[in-house]
């Protein structure tokens, strides 16, 4: 190790991630960038079995291992070595209700991370007598969507290897994390990347953040703390997106963004505004890395008296298209010299079929076979607060479930389930009815127009 350099030892951050560890320095007591998910094993584990998992998994992923600081005013990450670093606390709770399980789990989703001391990651075992909750709760700064899955994906085949006291059947790992820090940097520096920024910029100019009427004066300063309303589309609407989808050449994720910025107008009288997509930078070459490959890219909309929602979709599709081919370019640099955030809203899809191992089954909450247990996923909220609305849909092997995450400051629980009901609208109207003119799509179903109209002293 060169000793006089001051970064050596030390690895640098990409933009996405600086732009983490700077709202984290500002607000250390955030907790709007933990991730979470959740295990329940019948019966409860292999303790020894488990421990031993957890090491290898921190062994084959550095970034579960790493904190984070500044070296001569730069922020960097450290990796330690996998002893070093947070291992499972186990907790006995024996007779735990599921009430009691739930607070203990949200009070390990909204506990702070101490980036600097103590790393990204923290695992919890709630053990009872009967069976055992695991708790991992991550900084975003450290994983993606993705990554959670490739976490538990690991885990347990790591558990499975080792109470068969084999080796676990992992894909050997080729690259790292740095190689696409290193990329980013070679694009920024390249004509390509000052293309990439003109497109953004221009993307922006003369449009402005959908923004939604909220039940709440906007507070001064933003408390970040949301809460989520978790449901499934019916199975004969999901099956519906995906054949209207694949008739009209576009994905199933543009044509209800398509419905989503349909409902957004309709809500917010805007007729041009942008919202943003979390979107994946990763490379095949990063299947298997753990890490952060999220660049948030905006999404315009424009409406008029005349647009339909084929219209809708089709542009949706289009400006789809147009961000994914430029998504490497980091937003915080789009950011820069914005006098105000550039979106409130935003909008993204997973589609857990790619994570193999049975994920697919555990998001649909099934119970699967896993080395003499039952294991079934737990969905935990997170990542609630970050914009006042989240709309996040995730695709499995049963159809499709929307969560929507929505700050508490603003809006009431009601007005989110609402929302909800007119994106299910307008996602129905833009399979069965797409030639509909967006402003004639109706956003209430007969009673709640009854109910309007009686208020407002009409007829029903």
């Amino acid at each position: 190790m060169d000793r006089t350099d001051p970064l050596a030892g030390t690895l640098p951050l990409s933009v996405g991630q600086e732009g983490l560890w700077l709202l984290h320095t500002l607000h250390p007591q955030s907790t709007t960038y933990n991730l979470a998910g959740g295990g329940r094993i019948t019966p409860a584990p292999d303790l020894a079995a488990l421990d031993r998992a957890w090491r290898a998994l921190l062994t084959r992923h550095p970034m579960l291992r790493s904190r984070y600081t500044e070296v001569a005013g730069r922020p960097r990450r450290v990796v330690d070595a996998p002893e070093e670093a947070a291992q499972i606390a186990v907790v006995e709770v024996p007779d735990a209700t599921e009430e009691e399980l739930r607070r203990r789990v949200n009070a390990e989703v909204r506990a702070p991370f101490r980036l600097r001391d103590e790393g990204a990651v923290r695992a919890t075992l709630l053990l009872r007598r009967t069976d055992a909750l695991l708790v991992v709760v991550t900084h975003h700064i450290a994983t993606d969507a993705i990554s959670q899955w490739l976490l538990w994906r690991d885990l347990f085949a790591a558990y499975e290897a080792e109470i068969a006291g084999s080796a676990p059947d992992w894909r050997p790992i080729s690259h790292d994390y740095d190689e696409f820090v290193g990329r980013e940097r070679t694009l920024l520096d390249s004509p390509r990347g000052t293309g990439q920024g003109e497109f953004w910029r221009a993307e922006c100019e003369g449009s402005t953040p959908a923004e939604l009427p909220t039940d709440r004066p906007r507070p001064a300063v933003s408390s970040h703390t949301g809460a989520s309303l978790v449901r499934r589309l019916p199975d004969a609407l999901a099956q519906a997106v995906t054949k209207a989808a694949a008739e009209r050449h576009v994905s199933p994720f543009a044509l209800m963004v398509g419905a989503f910025q349909a409902m957004l107008h309709r809500c917010t009288g805007q007729s041009d505004f942008l919202i943003a997509c979390p979107a994946s930078t990763r490379r095949a070459a990063a299947a298997d890395i753990i890490g952060y490959f999220v660049n948030p890219v905006l999404i315009r909309a424009r409406f008029d008296r005349e647009t339909t929602l084929r219209d809708a979709v089709d542009a949706a599709a289009d400006r789809v298209r147009q961000a994914t081919a430029r998504v490497s370019y980091p937003f915080p640099l789009v950011a820069q010299g914005a006098s105000g955030p550039l979106f409130r809203i935003s909008v993204t899809m997973v589609a857990t079929d790619r994570f193999g191992h049975g994920m697919d089954g555990l998001v649909a909450g099934e119970k699967v076979a896993l080395a003499g247990h039952e294991l079934a996923y737990v969905e935990i909220p997170h990542l609630e607060g970050q914009c006042d609305l989240a709309l996040e849909i995730t695709r499995d092997a049963h159809g499709l479930t929307v969560a929507l995450r929505y700050d508490t400051d603003l809006f009431e629980e009601a007005t989110a389930q609402r929302l909800f009901d007119q994106f299910q609208r307008c996602v129905t109207a833009a399979v069965e009815a797409p030639d509909t003119r967006v402003a004639r799509v109706p956003l209430t179903d007969d009673t709640e127009r009854d109910l309007l109209l009686a208020l407002s002293g009409g007829q029903a």
